[in-house]
């Protein structure tokens, strides 16, 4: 059982650099063209955490662990946006 958590928090940690390699992309892009799809894409990103945030929810993932991926993507998101495109 120790071992499946281990494989979960793994592939959990995977989703969050992912999802944060995506968001910072998208803020790249949308500061690059001034394009609004870029909102879009950014709506698009909003649904896929939220359905993330599901799944893992029904992987069994205790809510703690969820709030606290949560606030650590918002940080990295926000402070690595901040140093890099601004």
């Amino acid at each position: 059982m120790k071992y499946e958590k281990q494989v979960l928090y793994f592939y959990m940690i995977l989703v969050t650099i992912g999802t944060v390699l995506i968001a910072l992309t998208t803020l790249r892009y949308m500061s690059n063209v001034n394009d609004s799809s870029g909102y879009l894409i950014l709506f698009g990103l909003i649904f896929t955490i939220s359905y993330i945030n599901y799944l893992e929810k029904k992987a069994g993932i205790s809510k703690k662990v969820i709030w606290i991926r949560n606030s650590v993507y918002t940080v990295l998101v926000i402070s690595l946006t901040y140093f890099l495109y601004f």
